[in-house]
């Protein structure tokens, strides 16, 4: 199965790098226009200095891992996040008289290779924060160690939920009003942190959308917000729940699908 997804994504490269201009300009505005949202973001802190207790660097370490993360789910699962075309179209037929999982096949089909900017972009804002921070005279060899984990975890938690969002197109038919609960608002609240939000907001970022475990909990072990040693083990526990659920309701939709032809 690996090595059928290898192949598979190596030749939705391949077919994408013929337009080799098209890739370097999407890439580089997708990265822009990330970095003018964390422009705005920091002109914000930089006039009242915090927000509920996070400096600048701080915060711009929940906007980076964030910002990876989702890029990093956009980048390998984009039908995931356009699947109800699928359905209405009736693709999904197509999918499902094939003998490979129609999963795999949604995951190897025209990645959205613009996301790299996303990435880069990401990731400059995690060095800049760590460098930040390492002036401010905080450890951060930490912070590096956890870095990789939490970019993991939090590209399969948003991929979890994407997946969920996707499922419920088997029942709804459209999903692309619910993403925007479900997805864009909470990628956008990640980027701050999760203490700013009203209770029952922080609620289902804990619960039903979890990206609380993506950032804002392990951060505030590391960066010494809490006592609680154990908040960093629970994002990789989180994120490995969250998929498991994901695919099992994933699995359900499909034995309830109905063709269009049907």
């Amino acid at each position: 199965m690996l090595i059928l997804y290898r192949k598979l994504v190596a030749a939705s490269i391949r077919a994408q790098m013929q337009y080799k201009l098209n890739f370097l300009t999407s890439a580089a505005t997708t990265g822009m226009i990330m970095v003018l949202d964390f422009l705005i973001l920091s002109a914000i802190l930089y006039r009242f200095n915090d927000v509920v207790g996070w400096n600048i660097y701080e915060v711009g370490l929940l906007y980076g891992i964030s910002s990876v993360s989702v890029s990093t789910y956009r980048l390998f699962a984009p039908e995931i996040n356009d699947f109800e075309k699928y359905i209405i179209q009736g693709e999904m037929d197509q999918l499902l008289i094939r003998p490979v999982s129609p999963l795999l096949l949604l995951l190897t089909r025209n990645l959205d290779l613009s996301r790299l900017g996303g990435i880069v972009q990401g990731i400059s804002i995690l060095c800049l924060s760590m460098i930040g921070l390492t002036a401010q005279e905080k450890e951060v060899w930490l912070l590096l160690l956890f870095m990789p984990v939490a970019i993991v975890s939090g590209s399969v938690i948003y991929f979890s939920i994407a997946l969920s969002t996707a499922a419920t197109a088997f029942w709804t038919h459209q999903i692309k009003d619910l993403q925007t609960f479900t997805i864009y608002a909470p990628a956008n609240a990640s980027n701050y942190p999760i203490g700013l939000y009203p209770s029952w907001l922080k609620w289902m970022f804990y619960t039903v959308l979890p990206i609380a475990f993506m950032n804002y909990v392990p951060m505030l072990t590391l960066l010494g917000k809490t006592h609680h040693w154990y908040f960093p083990l629970l994002t990789p526990v989180v994120a490995a729940l969250a998929l498991l659920l994901s695919l099992r309701f994933w699995a359900f939709g499909i034995r309830h699908y109905h063709s269009t032809g049907s």
